[in-house]
């Protein structure tokens, strides 16, 4: 059996990790992966920023949507092209912040994702509940 060499970074999450969970949950989401990457490296200045920034991205974002017509906001690519914007917008501050993250191991994201659908598959079916009473 070979010694494993501990690696003297913290694992992080991976920049495309960041965008996927932007895209599929929300950019809030994004946000708190981006934060925690940012805390395990020692910078909870630039963790606050990523956190309060996705928020209010995302209160900007639901804001401008609801001045569309219904017909445009009931789209599924208004989330899905929300969510990339602000993914990208979050790995480009990440890799302002820590330039060399390609020498950090890649932290895994079964906790996360657990976590996320959890909290978004009863959502998802509290709305499909009350669509089905207006009907």
């Amino acid at each position: 059996m070979e010694p494993t060499t501990a690696s003297p970074n913290p694992p992080l999450y991976s920049a495309q990790a960041i965008r996927i969970f932007s895209i599929l949950f929300s950019a809030i989401v994004g946000g708190v992966l981006t934060a925690q990457n940012f805390k395990a490296v020692g910078r909870f200045d630039a963790a606050r920023k990523a956190l309060w920034g996705s928020i209010i991205y995302t209160v900007l974002v639901l804001i401008a949507v609801s001045y569309l017509p219904e017909r445009a906001s009931n789209s599924s690519t208004i989330g899905v092209v929300t969510g990339l914007i602000g993914g990208l917008a979050l790995t480009a501050y990440s890799d302002k912040v820590i330039p060399q993250k390609e020498t950090f191991p890649k932290k895994k994201i079964w906790k996360p994702l657990l976590i996320c659908l959890l909290i978004f598959i009863p959502l998802i079916g509290l709305i499909i509940y009350f669509m089905s009473l207006q009907s």
